[in-house]
């Protein structure tokens, strides 16, 4: 039986010679004569092969390489890779990403396990269509009692799939986890993204280890910086825009048995209302939301990450310490460094970076594809 074939423009050959499994609709010479979600050949203009990728009709990114051997079946070679993936984790603590989308080689698929709990999203028409498959393969191998699907993402409208939340195993979505020493609670389907955040969890246990004093979390959502903090000691202050994530705080605080000051205001206001009463801290977190949501947002981006890291260094008494990070994908690290750098000059501290962190093992970063290492994070030593 013939393969359906992609054949790219000489710049989309170029681009995927590059490394990058990534073709645009614009790359395309000749679209695969195939539904969304076919694992396709890829071919230059002159017959040549460039692998096999993942086919989405209605998406601007057309076609997603997969690392799958020339005569290999796609259905099986996907659950290869699953299956390649969780070997990888077989080591890691009970929360954890499981598989990372096109880092594991497996476009749209990510996997999150919460203890006993596991959140999935297919975000693209090849992981969507082999879901069932992947749902039945996890619950062989895992056996967890809860599987919930996360196609609540504007990613999947963009992709032509359907808006999707619902419990696929299980009949309660909440589970408990442990989170290094402290009982996380999670819902499935209603936290945010698969659940929680797990990409932080190894920087918000080494902030309880670097922390002094009095501290400061911003943008602290439920707390995963300020209760790691609070249980090594500090005193801390976690401040977030959003009521209902204070809640869920102060939730994970009486489990745990913390005691942390939740403070609902907007953090760039606030840092000033600090700066202008005298206000000082040993430590600040800076954990923001993505401000470069696309390239465009890059330049404006900048100035606001500048602006709360100037900020926060004028509010650190000497020998305090900075732990600022950036999820912006589109942000490179050598960006978010220079505006620390430039935040420090204006601020006119000696600022020593200690530990240049991103996300853990389990969200590893496809060295082809930039795109994946989304995210930075400094820990800062102001002398």
């Amino acid at each position: 039986m013939t393969r359906p074939v992609a054949t790219l423009t000489r710049k989309g050959a170029r681009r995927r010679r590059g490394g990058h499994p990534w073709i645009y609709r614009s790359d395309i010479a000749r679209a695969p004569e195939a539904p969304s979600g076919a694992i396709v050949d890829l071919r230059d203009a002159s017959g040549r092969g460039l692998g096999r990728a993942a086919w989405s009709e209605k998406s601007l990114i057309s076609l997603r390489a997969v690392p799958l051997a020339p005569d290999e079946d796609a259905d099986a070679g996907w659950l290869r890779l699953v299956d390649a993936a969780l070997d990888r984790r077989a080591q890691r603590p009970p929360c954890t990403r499981l598989v990372n989308a096109d880092a594991d080689g497996l476009p749209g698929l990510v996997i999150d396990r919460f203890g006993a709990g596991v959140s999935l999203q297919a975000l693209t028409p090849a992981a969507f269509s082999r879901l069932d498959a992947v749902v039945a393969h996890i619950a062989a191998r895992l056996s967890p009692t809860v599987i919930a699907l996360r196609n609540d993402s504007r990613i999947a409208g963009l992709e032509g799939l359907p808006d999707d939340k619902r419990l696929l195993l299980g009949d309660d979505a909440r589970v408990e986890a442990p989170v290094g020493a402290l009982t996380w609670a999670f819902d499935l389907l209603e936290g945010q993204k698969t659940g929680g955040f797990l990409d932080q969890l190894e920087n918000h246990r080494l902030a309880a280890e670097f922390a002094r004093g009095d501290c400061l979390d911003c943008f602290t959502y439920e707390g995963g910086f300020a209760l790691q903090m609070a249980a090594a000691g500090r005193p801390v202050i976690a401040v977030d825009s959003s009521a209902p994530a204070l809640e869920r705080l102060a939730g994970h605080a009486a489990r745990n048995g913390l005691a942390v000051e939740a403070l609902e205001a907007n953090v760039f206001d606030l840092l000033r209302v600090y700066e202008r009463e005298g206000r000082t801290f040993d430590t600040i977190v800076l954990d923001p939301p993505p401000f470069a949501r696309n390239r465009k947002a890059i330049e404006p981006a900048t100035r606001a990450y500048k602006e709360i890291n100037l900020r926060a260094f004028k509010l650190l008494r000497p020998g305090g310490r900075l732990i600022t990070a950036s999820c912006s994908a589109h942000m490179s690290r050598n960006g978010f460094e220079a505006a620390v750098l430039s935040a420090a000059a204006d601020a006119g501290v000696w600022a020593q970076i200690i530990h240049r962190r991103g996300a853990p093992p389990d969200h590893p970063v496809l060295l082809t594809a930039p795109e994946t290492d989304y995210l930075k994070a400094l820990f800062v030593q102001v002398v």
